[in-house]
């Protein structure tokens, strides 16, 4: 992982395999695997859920790129 850039209003954030991987695991675990009431998950997390999911989805279109270009390399996923 590395910053690239913080702003006041973006950061901006180049993540390996592995840390997209995390992250998108840690997002798709609260926002489907652990229940909570939504007052809660918003109280915890500081977005609603719909915020959340939309990263995640974000996240696993990206890694699906990812994924795609490291096996075009013949990398390893």
């Amino acid at each position: 992982m590395e910053i690239i850039r913080a702003t006041a209003d973006a950061i901006t954030i180049s993540l390996g395999p592995d840390d997209a991987l995390a992250v998108h695991n840690a997002l798709n675990e609260i926002c489907n695997g652990v229940h909570l009431d939504e007052w809660d998950f918003q109280t915890r997390m500081g977005v609603d859920r719909e915020h959340a999911r939309k990263v995640l989805h974000a996240i696993g279109a990206s890694i699906s790129v990812m994924i795609e270009q490291r096996q075009a390399e013949g990398k390893e996923w």
